[in-house]
């Protein structure tokens, strides 16, 4: 029996054991379809532990040293698109985003498959949570990117992925999560934060009767937007969310395929993606297969697709195995866009600000118009290109 089968058996034990666990709460205000309500927990199991670790990564990770990259054209149009002009998706543009993002933690266990609501995101990061399985992180700009009826199954924060949302400053969405980011999302003026396991945020969740819990908790865009209203959020004042679009290659010069493969731990648990020409994008695979959206049956399609190198260890004396990952700092990154890889670097040198990506003169990339999927891996080496 391999590594990754041990330890996804030993995952979804502990999965079992928690959704056995689950109560029932309030209904939702925006239905959902075929859902259930979310259970409400009592008042103790919410408390965050008065003894909390730092939330600044242990200094003995070190973010990888910058690569020198190839150049990569940074040229940005007078007229900066706002979709992509092909298929129509909208792009998150610097200087557009006018309202609170919602930033919704999204379930990747196997019990999860297929997930709602990630066709309509701008922008969804995939790194590691525990075992060799990850995490999604989807961002949604009200006002353009579409409604989502529903978005899920909703999971819990970890440290790193409270730190890449506090760069877009929105509504930060998950249920639970470990110490380290329960502490900094609840600390922060960064973010609003929405934990499904608060009695006052339970409202906006709800289960689906059809799956086992915990891995059939949802929300919606339109409960999220009667959260941002409940909540009374503040001006939203940040100029510097959303990333630098440019014109899409001409047809002429897009290579007719270009074939990428990832994996996080294990070599049999793949991911990744495919180029289509004819729409200047890229088709989303695990293991080797295509991947759909619940909601609506189509392929998973994003404009862009970036993979950071960044570095990860356990968390010491950890009972759940969780890790740690560097994302403050900068390191080694590759961009694909138009079916060609471009070698760059990623910057973030504070929780707060923004992720970008930088040319070998410190120049920021500019992408094509449309959604942007991220990922993290713990090496480049387990990235392959053809």
């Amino acid at each position: 029996m391999s590594r990754f089968v041990r330890a996804l058996l030993l995952l979804t034990a502990g999965v079992l054991l928690l959704g056995a666990c689950a109560g029932q709460p309030a209904a939702v205000p925006t239905p959902l379809p075929a859902a259930a309500v979310v259970p409400t927990l009592a008042p103790t199991e919410n408390v965050v532990p008065t003894a909390l670790p730092s939330p600044t990564p242990p200094p003995t990770v070190a973010a990888s040293a910058s690569p020198v990259p190839t150049v990569v054209p940074t040229t940005v149009p007078t007229s900066l698109p706002t979709a992509d002009p092909i298929t129509g998706a909208p792009a998150l543009a610097r200087g557009a985003v006018s309202e609170r993002p919602f930033v919704v933690m999204i379930d990747n266990h196997p019990n999860a498959f297929p997930q709602s609501g990630l066709a309509e995101a701008a922008v969804v990061f995939e790194a590691l949570a525990e075992f060799g399985l990850t995490r999604f992180m989807a961002v949604y700009a009200p006002g353009i990117t579409p409604e989502s009826e529903q978005v899920g199954p909703v999971r819990s924060a970890r440290l790193y992925f409270v730190q890449w949302a506090m760069g877009f400053g929105g509504l930060y969405v998950h249920a639970g999560g470990s110490p380290q980011g329960l502490e900094l999302a609840q600390s922060t003026d960064q973010l609003v934060n929405v934990d499904a396991l608060f009695r006052a945020s339970s409202v906006y969740f709800r289960r689906n009767a059809e799956r086992a819990a915990p891995h059939n908790l949802y929300t919606s865009t339109a409960a999220l937007t009667a959260a941002a209203a409940a909540l009374d959020t503040g001006d939203y004042a940040r100029s510097d969310v959303g990333f630098v679009f440019k014109e899409d290659a001409p047809a002429s010069a897009r290579p007719p395929s270009q074939q990428i493969s990832y994996f996080f731990l294990y070599r049999e648990d793949d991911a990744g993606w495919t180029y289509e020409q004819a729409t200047n994008s890229y088709l989303r695979l695990r293991r080797g297969k295509a991947v759909s959206d619940a909601s609506g049956g189509e392929p998973l399609r994003f404009k862009n697709v970036v993979v950071l190198e960044v570095k990860e260890a356990p968390l010491p004396g950890d009972p759940k195995g969780r890790i740690e990952q560097v994302v403050i700092g900068e390191g080694r990154a590759r961009v694909f866009l138009d079916g060609v890889e471009r070698e760059v670097t990623w910057s973030k040198p504070s929780d707060v600000a923004p992720l970008v990506l930088l040319d070998q003169n410190g120049v920021e990339v500019a992408l094509n118009a449309g959604p942007v999927w991220i990922v993290a891996l713990p090496a480049l080496e387990n990235l392959s290109v053809q």
